[in-house]
């Protein structure tokens, strides 16, 4: 075998014109009770293909359903329970998963025609005019029935420990072994610790897993004719001993994201805020209130759920007591001004929040109230996390949430619904108190959560029931019953955990869901001489000391600190695209109340004096650092506030909350920056092949947006423009106009100097400002040379939103112009750096940009 994964094996073969795909046998389309889709017909297919004797060269006695949660694994389960019991005399099987909660689910699944999640047909299984009856059973018959199924479901740990220690009347090996198992395994990367683990030292719970594989393993072992099948979404391929285990077994792969794209799932969208968590609860709230309506006016029955998600079960029964507080204490008038504040707030019409809100502004709110009110309460909520939750009637109630006479309508849980828990009608999964440094054990576990909440929900819409999403394109407010949003914070470096552990739960086999947009240096520019043998020149750094240290401004912290107050954005799952809700703004100061400053500081751990010291060796008390001009004494707080917000509304805890970004945004900056090189006045040269090489940039084929940033990407065949070193540009629209800008000017520039070259710096050349810490990287070289003098000429296009941001990146280039302290490491030629203002689309600026370009470089006296 080579190490392509077995599917994509059969898949070539089924698309070679010598390969007839098998069908699915029309025994299976009767006797299931849900039509299959069309990529479970296709798992069977490939799983069927397998198993037949004139492909014996992959027919496999053990093999692995990958497919996403969601995606109908255990139909497909029951499929081949009656392919293998018609097709190849299968009668004994063994389910077996790692927790109760899936074995309940299943039994009902195979075996409780009464139930709604059945997988046969109701009126019965018949094969051939058979009537087949699936009996469970604790020990397989030594004298088997005919037209019998044989079913017995276990966990792995106990049928483990049964076999280990056996019993009278037991499951024992020997008796196994005169027999044909199938063993399906479900959650199936349970059972691979052995495997994926080569640690001397393993935990308890690993110890254990270990052994589960070693059992599973012999049981495969017991009949030439037994079948181990597994089914899982989470198989990580990426490690070495689990690629080599199930690269050959991996018999059909359907991830999250092909599963997402097809649309069999809900759309995720994460919902980032700055909120408390009363505020965050009574919002969700209120969008599971107005799904229901929407739904209602539709003609359409649903029941939404929530899940409010903790980190700990104290502060999850906390916020269940807050919930129903909220609730109780809900009145018109406050209902009012929540809808009210919410419309100066998301005033974006693409928003879900403005289109709630908007809703909820033509309503009745005594009515609405009272719904609330009605809806909202203990009889409709559980705790996952109370002992009472172990309860069968509570299983029972969390298995059916779908039906119509379930009255639950929130969930508060910690950790118990991570795996086997089957849900189409959760809509919204609420993050409560929990700040952004999660380990990515955590994210993960999340993702798993979404993963589970993005199923879709099947409603029937004028007269039609669909399993696919209907109004992607579309503009109708259905769009909030095909959508899970996840209600989370706004805080980055937690937002790009998340979004890494999103993109690792899809599968770890990457699809290609990028171009790759690749410039290359042209051929003839690799070959020229001032390319093999010329020089950038970039500026040397040495380390600081602490008298380099003596205010904010020297840890790159300014005077005057500006942030968005509750800036609420909503992101698509598998997109980089982003609405921020709050679209119209005014900014106004906030007077920094000294107590509130100083319950920030005591708040937040950096910031005690002796942790502080080690940072700021320059203070010598905490009373210097408050009030010195230098550090927070000179600070000035602009918020940026919606159109109908102003800064005297805040309440205490919210002017709290703005310090306290601040103070995180300072102590980002205070540990990155101290002790940082900084830039010298000193210029040595690089060899050009080191910095300047071809380069990729990704782009999504979705949306056309580069993964790595803000901002559209179009490329421009630049092959028959000798002065540009790429063979193409791949440019935004403002460097675009900026290339515009040189080809316009590049006859005269060719007049001046025998070499002129335009070369594109993809974060490759930095130089660092003198005597400073902060660096960057120009988007643009030109590089010009006449018969007495080389010239490297710094340019960089730049936004008008950006100008003030990055104006000292203007100073600084423009201070290398003719700077008697600037000293250039040059062994034969005479080498100058020349710094100009940023180009702009701006007409001002480009007017200056445009002076100042033709003045240094075409109508200088050189």
């Amino acid at each position: 075998m080579t190490n392509e994964i077995l599917h994509s094996q059969i898949e070539d073969r089924f698309n070679s014109i010598f390969e007839t795909p098998p069908d699915v046998p029309q025994y299976i389309y009767d006797n299931v009770s849900h039509e299959l889709r069309p990529y479970q017909e296709q798992a069977l297919r490939q799983f069927i293909y397998t198993q037949r004797s004139d492909t014996a060269d992959v027919a496999f006695n053990h093999l692995l359903f990958h497919m996403a949660t969601g995606s109908g694994k255990t139909l497909v389960l029951a499929a081949t329970i009656l392919y293998l019991y018609k097709e190849h005399g299968h009668k004994n099987f063994i389910f077996f998963v790692n927790s109760d909660a899936i074995i309940k689910k299943t039994y009902d699944n195979l075996t409780n025609v009464s139930s709604s999640k059945y997988l046969f047909d109701k009126e019965g299984i018949v094969i051939d005019g058979n009537h087949v009856s699936i009996q469970v059973v604790d020990t397989f018959p030594f004298n088997p029935a005919g037209n019998t199924i044989y079913l017995k479901l276990t966990t792995i740990q106990k049928l483990h420990i049964d076999l280990t220690n056996p019993r009278e009347n037991g499951l024992t090996y020997e008796a196994l072994e005169g027999i044909k198992l199938v063993l399906l395994a479900d959650e199936a990367h349970h059972i691979n610790v052995l495997t994926r683990s080569d640690k001397r030292n393993l935990t308890t719970k690993e110890a254990q897993e270990r052994t589960w594989e070693h059992t599973v393993n012999r049981l495969l072992r017991l009949h030439p004719a037994n079948r181990l099948i597994e089914y899982t979404a989470t198989i990580d391929l990426n490690n070495d001993s689990l690629f080599h285990k199930y690269h050959n077994k991996i018999v059909y792969q359907y991830d999250l994201k092909r599963f997402m794209n097809d649309g069999y799932s809900k759309n995720v969208v994460l919902l980032r805020a700055n909120e408390d968590d009363n505020q965050k609860m009574l919002h969700a709230m209120l969008l599971s209130q107005y799904r229901k309506y929407i739904a209602k006016e539709n003609d359409i029955d649903l029941k939404p759920i929530i899940l409010f998600k903790s980190n700990k079960i104290a502060i999850s029964k906390e916020a269940n007591a807050a919930f129903f507080n909220i609730v109780d204490e809900l009145t018109v008038s406050k209902l009012q001004q929540v809808i009210e504040h919410g419309l100066s707030v998301h005033q974006n019409k693409g928003s879900i929040w403005n289109q709630m809100f908007q809703y909820y502004g033509r309503q009745e709110l005594t009515k609405i109230v009272q719904d609330l009110q009605w809806d909202f309460t203990e009889q409709t909520t559980i705790n996952a996390n109370d002992s009472s939750f172990l309860s069968e009637e509570n299983a029972l109630r969390l298995n059916t949430l779908e039906d119509m006479n379930n009255p639950i309508r929130t969930i508060f849980a910690v950790a118990k619904l991570n795996e086997g828990w089957d849900v189409l009608n959760l809509f919204d999964i609420v993050r409560i108190s929990e700040g952004a440094s999660n380990t990515k054990t955590t994210t993960d576990s999340e993702a798993q959560l979404i993963g589970r909440g993005a199923r879709y929900y099947p409603f029937e819409h004028k007269g039609e029931q669909s399993f696919i999403r209907r109004f992607d394109l579309s503009p109708s407010n259905l769009k909030a019953i095909e959508t899970l949003h996840y209600h989370t914070i706004n805080e980055n470096a937690y937002i790009k955990n998340l979004e890494k552990s999103l993109k690792a739960a899809n599968i770890q086999v990457k699809e290609d869901q990028f171009d790759r947009l690749e410039a290359k240096v042209k051929p003839k520019i690799r070959k020229a001489d001032w390319f093999r043998h010329g020089k950038i020149y970039i500026n040397k750094v040495v380390p600081t000391t602490s008298e380099d240290y003596q205010s904010f401004q020297d840890y790159n912290i300014y005077p005057v600190y500006e942030t968005d107050y509750e800036k609420s954005v909503e992101q698509r799952y598998g997109s980089k695209q982003e609405v921020i809700t709050s679209i119209r703004s005014h900014v106004q100061p906030l007077k920094i109340d000294k107590r509130l400053l100083q319950k920030a500081i005591q708040r937040n751990k950096f910031f005690h004096f002796h942790n502080l010291k080690e940072y700021v060796p320059s203070i010598s008390g905490m009373k210097e650092f408050i009030e010195s001009p230098d550090f927070l004494g000179g600070l000035s707080i602009q918020v940026s506030l919606p159109i109908n917000l102003t800064i005297d509304e805040f309440s205490r805890h919210q002017q709290l909350k703005v310090i306290e970004k601040f103070l995180g945004y300072a102590e980002k900056n205070i540990r990155s920056n101290y002790m940082k090189e900084k830039g010298t006045p000193v210029f040595e040269g690089v060899a050009f092949p080191e910095l300047i090489n071809d380069y990729v940039v990704e782009m999504s084929k979705i949306n056309n947006k580069v993964t790595d940033f803000d901002e559209f990407k179009n490329r421009r065949n630049m092959r028959e423009y000798d002065w540009y070193i790429y063979n193409q540009a791949i440019v935004n629209g403002l460097e675009s106009s900026f290339i515009d800008f040189i080809n316009d000017y590049i006859e005269q520039l060719k007049e001046k100097y025998t070499d002129v070259y335009l070369i594109r710096n993809e974060r490759k050349v930095k130089i660092v400002e003198i005597n400073g810490t902060r660096g960057f990287m120009p988007d643009f070289l030109l590089y010009l040379k006449d018969d007495n003098c080389t010239y490297q000429v710094f340019l960089e296009p730049k936004g008008k939103h950006l100008y003030d941001k990055d104006q000292w990146k203007q100073d600084f280039i423009m201070s290398l112009n003719d700077n008697p302290d600037v000293e250039i490491l040059s062994e034969n030629e005479e080498i100058r750096l020349i710094g100009i203002r940023f180009y702009s689309d701006e007409p001002d600026l480009k007017q200056a940009f445009k002076e100042d370009f033709t003045e240094m470089l075409i109508g200088q006296e050189k």
